[in-house]
C-alpha cells in the first residue's frame, strides 16, 4: 500500500507538471524581439528606413528587433540565411509589404501580421502579405517536422526505458556494448523509416529522405543513450527523469508552430538544446532553408551524445569500484 501510493503520488507530480508546462508555454504567446529588416521604396526621403526601423524598435513590450535593408534582394538573403523572420517595406504609393517566412514559424508570422495591422491603422496606412517561404501544402503550421521529431524522441528513451526496466542496466562492459549497439541499430531504422513515412508514403517533405535519416538517427540514438546512461546511474528513477526532460520540458520548448520569438524566455532558451526542439529545428533547415542552421542542431545532439557516454562511463567506475573496494582506496599489503 505506502509503494502505491508512493507511485501515485510521484504520477500526480510528473502529470501537473506536464500540464503546468505546456499551458505556461502556449497559454498566451507574446512576440519579443521577433527579427525584421526595414525597406524602403524607391522615391521616399532618405533615412526614412532607420526613422521607421526605430519607431518600430520603440513599440511597448519591444515585439520587434528592426534592422535596415538596402532593397528587397538583400531581404531574401537574410531570410534564407535566417537572419531575420520578416520584412517591412514601405510603399511609395501608401500601401506597405509585409514579407514573411512561415516556414520559420507561423505564429511569428502572425504575429508579424498582427503588430503591422496596428502600426499601419494608426498611421493610415495598409499593407499586403508577401510569404517569401511558406510552408509546404502537405505541412499545415509547419507541424508536421514536430512531430516527426516527437515520434523520434519518444522511440529513443521508450527503447532505453524498456531495456532499463525489462533487461536492467548493463552490468559489464559486454553488455554495455551490446545494448549500445542495438541501440544504434534501431536508431538507423528509426530515422530511416521515419524519413521515409514523411517523404514518400505523405509526402510531406518530398525529396529530402537522407538528410532527415541522418537527423532522425541523430536524434533517437542521442535521446535514447542520454536515457540508457541515466538508468545505469540513478536506476529506475530515469525514466521519470527522462519524461520530465524530454516531454515536460523538451515538447513544448520545441515550439512545433510556434518559433522561439513568441514563447517565454525560459522555453525560448532552452527549447533548441532538447532533442524535440533539436529535432524540429532540423527539420525546418533541411526542408525549407537548404540546410542553413543546421549547425545548432549538430552541436547539440553531438553534446548528448557525449553526456550518453560520460553517464554510461560513470556508472562502469561506479561498478568497478563496487565490486573493488580495497584498490578504489589505493590500500596495499606491506
Amino acid at each position: 500500500m505506502r509503494k502505491m501510493s508512493l507511485l501515485a503520488a510521484a504520477v500526480l507530480v510528473l502529470q501537473l507538471g506536464f500540464i503546468l508546462s505546456y499551458v505556461s508555454a502556449f497559454h498566451q504567446p507574446t512576440p519579443h524581439a521577433i527579427p525584421i529588416a526595414v525597406v524602403t521604396e524607391t522615391g521616399l526621403p532618405e533615412g526614412l528606413a532607420q526613422q521607421t526601423s526605430d519607431r518600430l524598435d520603440a513599440i511597448d513590450g519591444a515585439p520587434l528587433d528592426a534592422r535596415t535593408a538596402v532593397d528587397t534582394a538583400k531581404v531574401r538573403s537574410l531570410l534564407r540565411d535566417r537572419d531575420i523572420i520578416g520584412a517591412y517595406v514601405v510603399g511609395a504609393n501608401g500601401t506597405d509589404t509585409l514579407i514573411t517566412a512561415s516556414a520559420a514559424g507561423s505564429s511569428e508570422a502572425t504575429a508579424l501580421q498582427s503588430i503591422f495591422t496596428e502600426v499601419d491603422a494608426a498611421q493610415g496606412r495598409q499593407f499586403v502579405v508577401r510569404d517569401e517561404i511558406p510552408v509546404g501544402v502537405h505541412d499545415n503550421r509547419g507541424l508536421s517536422g514536430f512531430y516527426l521529431s516527437v515520434g523520434w524522441v519518444v522511440g529513443g528513451y521508450l527503447l532505453a526505458a524498456a531495456f532499463g526496466l525489462l533487461i536492467g542496466a548493463p552490468s559489464s562492459r559486454r553488455e554495455t556494448s551490446l545494448h549500445v549497439g542495438i541501440l544504434a541499430v534501431y536508431s538507423l531504422a528509426s530515422g530511416a523509416l521515419g524519413a521515409f513515412l514523411t517523404t514518400h508514403v505523405l509526402e510531406t517533405f518530398a525529396g529530402h529522405w537522407f538528410p532527415l535519416t541522418l537527423l532522425g538517427t541523430g536524434v533517437v540514438f542521442a535521446t535514447g543513450l542520454v536515457t540508457m546512461g541515466l538508468r545505469a546511474l540513478i536506476g529506475v528513477a530515469a525514466v521519470p527523469a527522462a519524461i520530465v526532460l524530454f516531454v515536460i520540458l523538451g515538447n513544448p520548448s520545441a515550439g512545433g508552430a510556434f518559433g522561439a520569438d513568441v514563447l517565454p524566455s525560459l522555453y525560448a532558451s532552452i527549447g533548441r538544446w532538447i532533442t524535440p526542439g533539436i529535432g524540429t529545428e532540423g527539420v525546418r533547415s533541411i526542408v525549407y532553408f537548404s540546410g542553413t542552421g543546421l549547425g545548432q542542431p549538430a552541436l547539440g545532439l553531438a553534446l548528448y551524445i557525449l553526456a550518453g557516454a560520460a553517464l554510461l562511463g560513470a556508472a562502469a567506475l561506479r561498478r568497478r569500484r563496487a565490486h573493488n573496494p580495497l584498490s578504489s582506496r589505493g590500500t596495499s599489503k606491506v
